[in-house]
């Protein structure tokens, strides 16, 4: 859910008001969804929290703004990536059976 206020946070302000785009319906969705893309890019995220060197409890709390910038530090461009690949994923899940 987390990733997701992040990621939609980064977008213009009209964007991330975007109907339908609820982060913690979102969040749960892409949880329970089982989408290898989905899964590996919450297992890269996992990784790059870490590699951030950001405490494992607060991944899933309100992402202070220093512990955005670490994450944005240590992750780049592929963690833009990874982000994208959350939100796209939540298409796929909301598809499937």
């Amino acid at each position: 859910m987390e990733a997701l206020r992040f990621r939609l946070g980064t977008l213009p302000s009209a964007a991330h008001h975007t109907p339908g785009v609820d982060p913690e319906e979102a969040g749960r969705l892409l949880a329970a969804c089982g989408d290898p893309g989905v899964d590996r890019a919450i297992r890269v995220l996992g990784e790059t929290w870490q590699a951030a060197g950001l405490p494992p409890t607060g991944i899933d709390k309100p992402w202070t703004a220093g512990e955005a910038a670490r994450l944005r530090s240590a992750g780049g461009v592929e963690l833009l990536d990874t982000l994208d690949e959350l939100v796209t994923g939540i298409t796929r899940c909301r598809v499937l059976p």
